[in-house]
């Protein structure tokens, strides 16, 4: 089972898991927990510090989140300290702000709220069931140990708290709803035609010696950019994996065995009464008493667990704590265990935790690794381990061989490297290596391009480095009519476009001032028409684009005429011809309550955004 779940981690929807689990524990978009100072701190908030650790834990929760998002196409500039750092400190700053006015405003959070959450994150679940190993891998990945999740989650709930508590502050005023009842339920008269994006288009044919004189009126925009032709050495890990010598590989798995080797493992639950601070001894041993009386009478041990158990983690789940292999829980535990049948419950048991009943649920029998199955995994990591220490070996050579260099083909000879020539590179795009803008700046660089240098060693994406050197320089030049042509066509096409919508436009406004009506002139010119009297801005038939230009539209002495662009390319030409202010008695029951759950919402965000800014003002904070 542990192999499972050992394979499973590596998988990419497990990481996919993992990075979604670490968006769910940001709060107030932040995503750091804050755990113990040590050393010298970064900052200080109102007295508390925070230490060059907690950042650190900060900035690398960052990197994980990039990796996760950009995957090993990520650009290692992005996973700079230096440049997470400002963010990372500022997140960690302004939590600390927040959790010191939950803890004044006398904000607290149970272990059993932290329990429940646990057993509702399905990532930690196998076959449905939580897992308390794959809890561990989870957090591992994640770069959680449990206890550091475990303040995490009772810092959120917290947090939440402190939320809840500025949103549920505010209020919305009668005044207040009638002036967005103005706007919301505000009523306009709207009428439209449409002029299809054929009619719009007949005609408009552009000549040749037009597109000449767009041509040659301005030869900066067909001038092609400046090209080179580039050497380069490209290193990456897989140039240096070598096969593995059957005796080290050998050696190896001996050193792992015990890695992969494992025990009998036997899924248990338990129920554990833990003494109260008020409770006397007397009551505390009824309530022993009470559960094995109901165990021995054969009731349900998932269901007493859930109810007695003052175990938080696992009375949701009916008591699990998952396999052990006879040395994860404190000896008198593992022994009940041993002298225990699968389904067997035994009698009270006593640690320091408390007084536990304990139940066998599985037993499964204990894995020994092969050598046979595990040679290709253990060769492979080999060479990769090998490979990468060479890798970095060559690169310091190389950097050291072509600062010196006239030229890429003398540390090529000699670290028996090949120099290979690129297709065409531009700053703005290439090729191969030259995709990454890191290669392409450097090619670019006055170093290189201007003073014809080698350039230093630049690390890519993906593991790997490149030194690259300007071959020939491609200078800019005027491109061939030909080549541009059907560039220009289309630009003069579209300038034509909204030379026609505006003429029209302008045509029915001058039709409309002389007495027409909007649908006399497209009953005259054969266009579709519609109206809708009295619409609103929820609930309208208007077109989308109508709509929104409807509600733009400003209203005087007589209608007002606009057009807008319809998504399908016909044009719409749009009028405006009565504005009614919304009255809030003018609302359903239904609306009236949708609108004041909006305006609280929105309310409620811009107060807790003040809340915050006040009390970053107030806090005394000193960074370091």
């Amino acid at each position: 089972m542990l192999q499972s779940i050992r394979s499973g981690a590596k998988s990419t929807g497990f990481r996919v898991i993992i990075f979604l689990i670490i968006l769910s524990f940001a709060g107030f978009g932040l995503e750091q927990v804050l755990f113990g100072n040590a050393g010298t701190s970064v900052a200080e908030v109102n007295g508390t510090e925070i230490s060059p650790q907690e950042l650190q834990a900060a900035i690398n929760a960052q990197k994980r989140q990039l990796i996760q998002i950009f995957g090993d196409d990520i650009d290692p500039a992005l996973l700079e300290d230096d440049r997470i750092r400002p963010g990372a400190l500022e997140e960690l700053i302004e939590r600390t702000v927040l959790l010191q006015a939950a803890t004044d405003n006398a904000m607290v959070a149970s272990d059993r709220a932290v329990g429940q959450i646990v057993a509702s994150v399905e990532a930690f679940k196998v076959d449905g069931v939580f897992s308390p190993d794959q809890y561990k891998v989870v957090l591992a990945n994640a770069g959680f140990t449990p206890e550091r999740f475990r303040r995490e989650q009772l810092q959120q709930i917290i947090l939440s708290q402190l939320q809840e508590g500025v949103l549920g502050s505010d209020f919305i005023t009668q005044t207040e709803l009638a002036a967005a009842a103005k706007a919301t339920a505000e009523e306009r008269d709207v009428r439209y035609l449409i002029v299809p994006d054929s009619v719009l288009s007949a005609g408009l044919e552009v000549s040749e010696e037009a597109m000449r004189q767009v041509y040659e009126a301005e030869p900066a925009r067909w001038t092609s950019e400046a090209g080179v032709i580039a050497e380069y050495i490209e290193l990456s890990r897989d140039d240096f994996l070598q096969p593995v010598d059957v005796d080290l590989l050998e050696e190896q798995f001996a050193a792992v065995r015990d890695e992969y080797t494992v025990a009998e493992q036997t899924l248990i639950a338990h129920i554990l009464l833990i003494r109260g601070d008020d409770e006397t001894q007397a009551a505390y041993g009824k309530r022993v008493k009470d559960v094995a009386a109901r165990l021995a009478a054969g009731e349900d041990f998932a269901a007493l667990a859930a109810q007695w158990s003052d175990d938080v983690g696992s009375a949701p789940m009916g008591g699990e704590l998952g396999f052990t292999d006879g040395t994860v829980f404190p000896e008198p535990m593992e022994l009940a265990v041993a002298e225990l049948d699968t389904g067997g419950v035994s009698g009270p048991v006593v640690t320091d935790a408390g007084t536990h009943f304990i139940r066998v649920i599985e037993r499964v029998a204990g894995e020994t690794p092969d050598y046979e199955g595990l040679k290709a995994e253990l060769a492979q990591s080999m060479q990769e381990a090998d490979a990468e220490q060479t890798l970095l070996v060559v690169v310091d050579e190389l950097r050291e061989l072509s600062f010196n260099a006239g030229d890429l083909q003398q540390p090529a000879d000699a670290l028996a490297l090949s120099v290979r020539r690129s297709e065409t590179v531009f700053l703005s795009g290439g090729e191969g290596v030259f995709a990454e803008a890191a290669a392409r700046e450097a090619l670019f660089s006055g170093e290189v391009y201007d003073a014809g240098n080698n350039s230093d060693i630049v690390e890519l994406s993906r593991n790997r480095f490149v030194v690259v050197r300007v071959a020939e320089k491609q200078p800019s030049k005027l491109l061939p009519f030909d080549s541009v042509a059907s560039t220009i066509r289309d630009e003069l096409e579209a300038r034509a476009q909204v030379a026609a919508r505006l003429a029209l436009l302008e045509s029915v406004r001058s039709r409309l001032a002389d007495g027409e009506r909007l649908e006399e002139v497209a009953n005259a010119e054969g266009y579709e028409w519609r109206v809708e009297l009295a619409t609103r801005r929820a609930g309208s038939l208007l077109p989308a684009e109508v709509l929104n230009l409807a509600f733009s539209m400003e209203l005087g002495t007589v209608p007002a005429l606009d057009k807008v662009d319809l998504v399908n390319g016909d044009l719409a030409l749009v009028e405006l011809a009565r504005i009614e202010p919304g009255k809030l008695q003018n609302l359903s029951s239904s609306e009236q309550a949708a609108m004041t759950t909006q305006l609280a919402r929105l309310q409620g965000q811009l107060s807790m955004l003040e809340y915050r800014s006040a009390l970053r003002a107030s806090a005394a904070i000193v960074t370091r």
